[in-house]
């Protein structure tokens, strides 16, 4: 939902009878954008009012729905922000009357006059708001810090759960109403527990390894609350969704209680949200839940068991588990892959004030996914595909490219590039013979003159973007990450990087479900990628072999990229180090024949390009997070640019006692 689209699709029970003090609960999964005060004010607003339409007790937002999660530092290095969002959740506390709101906000840390502040400047924090006044505030307990997260830079744990009454509420009209001081709060007569995000995740019975020592939920349910309320903003990634049901399930069955969880949609940078709020009765079954990837508004009753289920995207099931062995061809993810990237995309574009994007075109496979997932992201008609064929391209990429592009319906030109790099090539010609006189030879290893194409594609795009305001997508996957493939300037240049998560098997996987399952609103052939596309070896089109005359594959320079990904998989699932890498059975191993020594060939050259490829990691674009792991995101995994030292075969005992024998001089 667009800031001048004031209304939310609205999913009713069946037999929903309206009413205050009849326990209804109106669910408004919202997409917000960090700092965007007035905007998001504007959206809770709009679903407060179609909450108000329902008769509903209490309407409950997203964590930090009014800032936006994450805000990540703007808030510690602008301040000024923490103070105008306390101003606009006064102003939304005025609006209210009797449909009460839970809105997520950012509470600045208000020591008294003598007291001196010790830790962050905030709490994330959400207001129970009602009858004009701000009535009650809840802190957040468990600050993550791994992974995606980073919200122990800007917030303070705090030592109490549920709801208080701080000192800086006496300026609004305060008046709590809480119940025997428990922390719960009553809403037209029915009592509740309300927690946010990350204090749903820490049950030390579910979890084998509990990140934190304290459970909030505990303290929380041991006061017998009629439901419990959890305020999230969860990005969606692969296989979560599982963790997500059967943790809410096991809460809820474990203390009796119906629990409520509230979940933000839309992405920001490279946090995908993926919505699914849902609700779960005392027995722990699922009776509610809303659209994924889609702002929506869900009216439930939990005392009932009252509310409408939306299905998951794609034939994984909520209860389906991450699969116990690598799966070059698993397709139990690529639903929702695909509508996480389309959201992805779409709110990239929007937030950032664009509408238009230019993308290089060459009939391989990653720009031919990457066109389709934009084409259906921001309208066929936003999307300049162009192909820059050199004097090596072959025809048949070329023409797919063209084939593509006609069958999405996009605007296409083509630009060959040949005179270009040659007069780039003529022009450092000149100079080479002076630099290696005075700076030496030039190093045989580089493929500095190949890339000259792909710097020179790139640079167009770049310009065609300048002209025309239009982002530049860069079409590097996963797989090319981690092996130091991408062209720093050149193929991975851009302003987004759709695909960076995900892996080249995954990828050709994807290609083939665009095939057959892209939905009927997308008013583009459903076979609209060509079948050579899809089959052919991938590579650059940067070299020939001089030995053949034959185009150089992407696999004959690297590994097959089945291994490659495998061990992508085995690192982020397994953590397996390269001896155990190197005696586990492998995918790869069960389809084709793979001698030992070819094995440690592979893993050497592995990890020796990966420890090269860290410095492209971090200039690379934002890319957008899918995968349960693994991901090279900069949201994601902080890896040391220098650290390429390090020895990924380890080290014997006496290989160990032989260096530290050997004279260092410092």
């Amino acid at each position: 939902m667009n800031q001048t689209n004031q209304t939310l699709p609205i999913s009713l029970p069946s037999r929903f009878s309206a009413g205050y003090g009849q326990g209804n609960l109106a669910l408004a999964q919202i997409n917000v954008s960090p700092g965007d005060l007035a905007g998001n004010a504007r959206k809770i607003m709009a679903a407060l009012r179609m909450a108000e339409q329902q008769v509903v007790d209490l309407v409950i937002f997203p964590e930090l729905a009014l800032m936006g999660y994450p805000p990540r530092d703007v808030i510690v290095r602008h301040p000024f922000l923490v103070a105008e969002n306390l101003k606009w959740l006064a102003g939304i506390a005025e609006s209210t009357n009797q449909t009460y709101a839970l809105v997520g906000f950012v509470e600045p840390r208000l020591p008294k006059p003598s007291e001196k502040r010790i830790g962050k400047a905030a709490f994330n924090a959400a207001a129970l708001l009602g009858e004009g006044k701000i009535l009650a505030i809840f802190r957040k307990s468990l600050i993550p810090g791994y992974n995606e997260f980073e919200d122990y830079r800007q917030f303070e744990s705090s030592p109490v759960s549920g709801a208080i009454a701080p000192e800086w509420l006496t300026d609004v009209n305060l008046h709590p109403p809480l119940q025997d001081g428990h922390g719960l709060i009553t809403v037209h007569g029915h009592c509740y527990a309300v927690s946010i995000c990350e204090d749903l995740w820490n049950d030390p019975e579910f979890f084998e390894h509990p990140r934190y020592p304290d459970n909030p939920i505990e303290r929380l349910l041991s006061q017998r609350p009629e439901a419990l309320i959890n305020l999230s903003s969860s990005p969606s990634r692969s296989h979560k969704e599982s963790v997500r049901h059967q943790l809410c399930s096991y809460v809820a069955k474990k203390y009796g209680t119906p629990l409520v969880y509230v979940n933000q949609v839309g992405t920001v940078d490279e946090l995908s949200f993926g919505g699914a709020s849902r609700a779960y009765d005392g027995q722990g079954q699922l009776f509610a839940r809303a659209e994924s990837f889609q702002e929506q508004l869900l009216v439930i009753n939990p005392f009932k068991g009252q509310g409408s289920i939306a299905p998951l995207p794609g034939p994984q099931s909520a209860d389906s588990p991450a699969a116990p062995t690598f799966q070059a061809d698993d397709t139990t993810d690529l639903a929702r892959t695909y509508q996480s990237l389309l959201q992805g995309i779409r709110d990239y574009f929007a937030k950032t004030g664009f509408q238009k994007a230019v993308l290089g075109l060459s009939g391989g496979l990653d720009s031919a996914v990457v066109a389709v997932l934009v084409a259906d992201a921001l309208g066929p008609e936003n999307l300049l595909t162009v192909s820059m064929p050199s004097a090596i391209t072959p025809e048949e990429n070329r023409s797919d490219a063209q084939t593509i592009a006609e069958n999405l319906g996009c605007p296409w030109v083509e630009i060959p590039i040949g005179s270009i790099t040659a007069a780039f090539t003529q022009e450092l010609s000149t100079v080479r013979a002076s630099v290696e006189a005075t700076w030496g030879p030039v190093d045989a290893r580089s493929n500095a003159a190949d890339n000259v194409q792909a710097i020179s594609r790139a640079t167009l795009l770049r310009q065609l973007g300048n002209e025309f305001r239009a982002l530049p997508v860069a079409t590097s996957d996963k797989s090319e990450f981690y092996l130091g493939y991408a062209t720093v300037n050149g193929d991975m240049s851009g302003a987004l990087a759709p695909i960076g998560d995900v892996c080249k098997t995954k990828v050709r996987a994807l290609a083939r479900w665009l095939n057959e399952h892209r939905p009927e609103t997308v008013k583009t052939p459903k076979n609209v990628l060509p079948l050579s596309v899809i089959t052919k070896p991938s590579g650059a089109d940067l070299k020939r072999d001089p030995q053949t005359g034959e185009l150089i594959t992407a696999e004959a320079e690297l590994m097959p990229y089945e291994f490659a990904d495998e061990v992508i998989w085995r690192l982020k699932t397994l953590n397996q180090s390269h001896a155990q890498l190197l005696n586990t059975p492998f995918y790869y191993e069960q389809q084709h024949p793979l001698p030992s020594a070819q094995k440690a060939e592979w893993l050497d050259k592995f990890f020796d390009r990966m420890s090269k490829a860290v410095f492209k990691w971090f200039v690379a674009p934002p890319i957008l997070m899918v995968e349960g792991g693994g991901s090279i995101a900069k949201s994601d995994y902080h890896h040391p640019i220098v650290a390429n030292r390090i020895h990924w075969q380890g080290h014997s005992p006496a290989e160990i006692r032989a260096i530290l024998a050997e004279r260092n001089d410092c």
